[in-house]
């Protein structure tokens, strides 16, 4: 059985003790190796151990060893902190680290190491003094202690309510099933919009193609328009130019024919300008009406596609007015544009003429 706690010696603080408290331990095991006192070499051993499975999985000890925790845990943690080595601070050192072990291995779900087997079973071989009692407490009373701790435990009272439980689980999934019966009706409501939206989805692309084609035609049409205004400007610039000199003259007009030649080569140099502007200006007012047409029978594509599948095969030539407007190319009428040397040949006659 799992339960949940806060963090004790998963804590960055307390693994570094225990980590340095073990090397430490570790190190005097070693320079006793060879020595005669079995006792002080079992408890160091025996800390020793407790301290590196501690060390090496600290969640499952803040998870298997709640009593002992509360029951001890700062001392303890001060205890590692303040060990000196000396064989009267390692025997409580060894029976608090004794209650651990006895509590770890009592809510293990799973049997626990061999090394910590053989040390447990080596604790009644030796006596431990003014630690006695702890560890006489951590092999009887304790063990009933920790039995009462988890048996009585709020997760397992609350086993007894078990048939009423499952009577209000069977109850709510009958329910779940009702609403999910329910929203699946709806669902299958909304899939079938979905298919309509799907296949509008499918041709946005192509609405915005001509979207993007129309903003560059409208552009193109403003620039025509302003050249237009310049050009219209331009050819009543040299009329006028021409009628107030006229007035402003003193006696005699003679006429200027050399002048009024190159007055009136310029006028119509300009109105041939301004026509194929004209024209130009024309021609992309027809295709933005196209991009609009090729628009708005985009918004229909739904029911064309509906249409193109469900109509029969002696019915194919229906839609072929449909596709010939959508996917064919925008009409320019160039051949209305006047080339820009369309009647230079005219107007060098006349020229030439007036000229004679």
């Amino acid at each position: 059985m799992s339960i949940p706690r806060d963090s004790y010696f998963a804590t960055e603080k307390n693994k570094k003790i225990l980590s340095n408290m073990a090397v430490k331990v570790r190190s005097a095991l070693d320079t006793q190796r060879d020595r005669e006192n079995d006792k002080y070499k079992f408890l160091l051993e025996f800390i020793g151990t407790t301290l590196f499975y501690i060390e090496s999985d600290p969640e499952s000890f803040d998870e298997r060893c709640i009593m002992n925790i509360a029951a001890l845990g700062n001392r303890f943690m001060d205890d590692i902190r303040g060990f000196d080595l000396g064989e009267t601070d390692a025997q409580y050192l060894f029976a608090q680290c004794y209650r651990f072990l006895v509590e770890y291995q009592l809510s293990s779900p799973h049997p626990v190491p061999s090394d910590m087997l053989t040390v447990l079973s080596r604790v009644s071989d030796f006596e431990y003094g003014p630690a006695t009692s702890q560890v006489r407490y951590a092999g009887n009373q304790m063990l009933i202690n920790v039995v009462q701790h988890y048996l009585y435990h709020p997760s397992l009272t609350s086993l007894k309510d078990l048939p009423a439980v499952i009577k209000r689980s069977e109850d709510e999934r009958e329910g779940a099933e009702r609403a999910i019966l329910e929203r699946e009706t709806r669902v299958n409501a909304l899939a079938e919009k979905l298919v309509t939206y799907e296949t509008a989805f499918n041709f946005v692309g192509l609405y915005s193609g001509f979207k993007s084609l129309k903003t560059t035609k409208v552009s193109e049409k403003n620039w025509n328009f302003l050249f237009l205004l310049v050009l219209g400007f331009l050819l009543l610039v040299p009329v006028a130019v021409k009628f107030f000199s006229l007035l402003g003259a003193q006696g005699k007009v003679e006429l200027d024919i050399v002048g009024f030649s190159a007055l009136v080569g310029l006028e119509l140099l300009l109105l041939y300008f301004f026509r194929v502007a004209l024209q130009n200006f024309r021609s992309i007012k027809a295709q933005l009406l196209q991009i609009d047409l090729r628009m708005t029978l985009c918004q229909f594509v739904q029911s064309y596609a509906e249409y193109s599948t469900a109509a029969p095969e002696k019915s194919a030539g229906l839609l072929e007015r449909f596709e010939q407007v959508v996917f064919s190319g925008i009409v320019n009428d160039e051949s209305a544009i006047p080339s820009t040397f369309d009647g230079l040949d005219k107007l060098a006659e006349l020229v030439g003429k007036l000229r004679k």
